[in-house]
């Protein structure tokens, strides 16, 4: 699809504050699978519009890949071809929305990126020209150390003259943002129950009836598994890809010094409303414990290796922000990332099993506001959208 095309469809899409198609009639008693932010983005939009809604998680809301995330809501480089673009920065609107809405704790201005070697370098600025192809240049653009110096005082920008400047970009409180859409869904009459654990479907002939549980039987109309890395395992597909860990550590409140994203070399880095300062390392705790590896532990196995870590990504962090002495650390915590194996979301009903609907993605924090729209839509309205056509799960088969 090209972009005039996609633009014109654009246009006619709505995203309205509130709605009451379809579910407000029918009273669809409809399972969500996982207590995450894209699980409790869709449960909230459905619950608004009138569904019954049941949202069950394994272990506690956000206790996996949201409530370990660098948290960044963002529609940068990775977010291609156009179609994927295009839903990336609806979702900056609908957050906008959401944040009225819910009173979500959400730091709007922007984001710096820059590499070290000039071949990366070249390589930011041909995938800023690419996006400049897919939305207004003014919204992504290269500027140089003296115009990022102005934007943030108390970067080392380290003399690029390389720096993508991304103004729509913010970053929220995942675990308040969690908080706000569990109580939403309450509100809205629907139920969340954990620590419960998906077993199976149970059909009546070819109508999905019910599904069973660690703690019993809920009887509904559709399940929507959002699910993240235990997609493959829960539903016996080959979607996703191996996932992978990144050590994210969170500071006790200082005062305010840093606006905006900053993603330098090896490390990302953002100010929360609260003081509080988030750090990203997205290569990876490094470990060699294959064992613990494999179930996925969200902390390190003991306070020394813990500490080898921080100090390490400290220093990385300091050579950056000079100013930033004496921080202290508050939590350290591994977040695995769901990763479809094409690296776009997958999203739509799974054909094999009628009822089932199926909402995964790696970018769950950017999306979740525009998804838990979409996915109402196309749910009580049992009609396919095209904003979606490019990321069902039909095309893994």
């Amino acid at each position: 699809m090209d972009r005039r095309s996609f633009s014109k469809m654009l246009a006619g899409l709505a995203l309205a504050k509130k709605t009451n198609i379809g579910a407000a009639v029918l009273k669809e008693k409809i399972t969500i699978i996982g207590g995450g932010i894209i699980g409790l983005s869709i449960g909230y939009q459905l619950s608004k519009a009138g569904a019954e809604i049941t949202l069950i998680e394994k272990d506690f809301l956000g206790a996996h890949a949201s409530g370990s995330s660098f948290s960044w809501i963002n529609a940068s480089y990775d977010k291609k071809p156009l179609s994927y673009n295009y839903l990336a920065r609806l979702g900056i609107t609908a957050y906008h929305q959401l944040q009225e809405e819910l009173n979500l704790d959400i730091k709007w201005g922007g984001s710096l990126e820059w590499f070290k070697s000039e071949k990366s370098s070249e390589q930011l600025r041909d995938q800023v020209k690419l996006l400049q192809n897919y939305q207004d240049e003014l919204s992504i653009r290269i500027i140089n150390h003296d115009q990022a110096s102005k934007l943030e005082s108390f970067i080392n920008f380290k003399n690029s003259q390389t720096i993508a400047y991304s103004i729509h970009e913010g970053a929220m409180n995942t675990l308040s943002t969690i908080k706000n859409f569990s109580e939403g869904i309450k509100n809205n009459g629907g139920k969340i129950v954990f620590p419960v654990e998906f077993k199976k479907l149970q059909y009546r002939g070819s109508s999905l009836d019910s599904i069973k549980t660690s703690d019993g039987e809920i009887k509904t109309d559709q399940v929507i598994f959002a699910c993240g890395i235990n997609t493959d395992d829960i539903l016996n597909s080959k979607m996703m890809r191996t996932s992978t860990p990144g050590i994210i550590l969170t500071t006790k409140p200082i005062k305010p010094l840093i606006n905006k994203i900053i993603v330098g070399p090896g490390i990302h880095i953002h100010q929360q409303n609260d003081g509080r300062i988030i750090i990203g390392e997205q290569g990876g705790p490094g470990m060699l414990h294959d064992e613990r590896l494999k179930n996925k532990p969200n902390t390190f196995p003991n306070h020394d290796y813990e500490k080898k870590h921080q100090d390490r990504i400290l220093k990385i962090v300091k050579e950056i922000i000079p100013k930033l002495n004496g921080l202290e650390i508050e939590k350290t915590t591994i977040g695995w990332r769901p990763l479809p194996k094409d690296g776009k979301p997958i999203l739509g009903p799974i054909k094999e099993l009628p009822g089932v609907y199926l909402a995964v993605m790696h970018s769950g924090i950017s999306l979740a506001a525009i998804i838990g729209n979409l996915v109402k839509e196309e749910i009580l309205e049992a009609r396919a959208n095209r904003l979606l056509e490019d990321f069902r799960p039909s095309r893994f088969t």
